[in-house]
């Protein structure tokens, strides 16, 4: 099955990785036990095809608005919330914190105080779940990260559903042309090394200019810049010293990417040299709650 060799290759890179830097063990580990309810669950998804009409389309791309919110995306609720269950299940395998945070949701969730359901439904919105994380004393950088990875499947396979609808070439903006979410990496592909942002919330890909920054627009090439670490050219730091925010590059023509977040999470000491230097990630990564 299609979905089983993915799940296979992603395991020989988690386990190159992990010789590579032996210091990343236990966070790898707890990607793969995440990684590996998530791909066992996508046979029994039920998304439907979101209709997008063609003049829809035109008047969006037109006018820069992106084609849908993230409300919009159709989730399977039932296998969310099996797969919620399952995560926090390996939550409380992972830090102490963790695990506490988990015990605190699940006995939340059997008095019924909090509703998953109604959370699913209304989208991804950072407010509400931070309201209920205020509400309830939680870490809303767990909750959102346990409710982010519940319902990523079904976002994933709704995107897949969209793929004929999209062209990534049309869009040359620092905003996902998809849902209008900030990027979370760049990628650089093909000859000449053609750039692409990778959306922080649906995983579209989509290129873009070499040379601007993505998160406030600056094309002054004096003002943009990158750095590196020492033999790891392949992964680099882009720098913008109006806003003093940056985003991660891979080199894709270097390697062969399994899972671009997978490589994000495998380079963290490079966002610590970043922050060291004073630049900031618009959108951290949803792996260190």
């Amino acid at each position: 099955m299609e979905w089983e060799t993915s799940l296979e290759n992603l395991k020989k890179r988690i386990q190159q990785l992990k010789k590579k830097r032996p210091a990343y063990k236990a966070i790898l580990a707890f990607y793969q036990k995440v990684k590996e309810e998530q791909e066992k669950i996508k046979p029994s998804l039920k998304i439907e095809p979101i209709p997008l009409k063609k003049e829809w389309k035109d008047l969006l791309a037109k006018e820069g608005f992106p084609l849908l919110e993230k409300k919009d995306f159709p989730l399977d609720i039932n296998v969310s919330l099996t797969l919620f269950n399952s995560l926090c299940r390996i939550g409380k395998e992972a830090t102490p914190h963790m695990a506490e945070q988990v015990k605190k949701i699940e006995e939340l969730l059997k008095n019924k105080k909090i509703s998953l359901k109604k959370i699913f439904t209304g989208g991804f919105e950072e407010e509400r779940i931070g309201k209920v994380a205020d509400e309830f004393g939680l870490d809303e950088k767990v909750l959102r990260f346990l409710i982010q990875e519940s319902i990523r499947p079904s976002i994933e396979e709704g995107l897949e559903k969209l793929h004929s609808e999209l062209d990534p070439e049309t869009s040359l903006k620092g905003s996902c042309p998809v849902c209008g979410s900030l990027p979370y990496l760049n990628l650089l592909k093909g000859e000449g090394g053609k750039r692409f942002l990778l959306c922080s919330f649906c995983g579209y890909q989509w290129r873009v200019d070499r040379f601007f920054c993505a998160f406030c627009g600056n094309k002054e090439q004096d003002s943009l810049g990158y750095f590196h670490a020492e033999g790891e050219e392949t992964y680099r730091m882009d720098t913008c010293e109006k806003c003093h925010q940056y985003i991660k590059t891979i080199d894709a023509r270097n390697i062969e990417i399994i899972d671009p977040a997978l490589e994000d999470l495998a380079t963290l000491h490079l966002d610590l040299l970043a922050s060291r230097k004073g630049y900031i990630r618009p959108v951290p990564n949803p792996w260190i709650p």
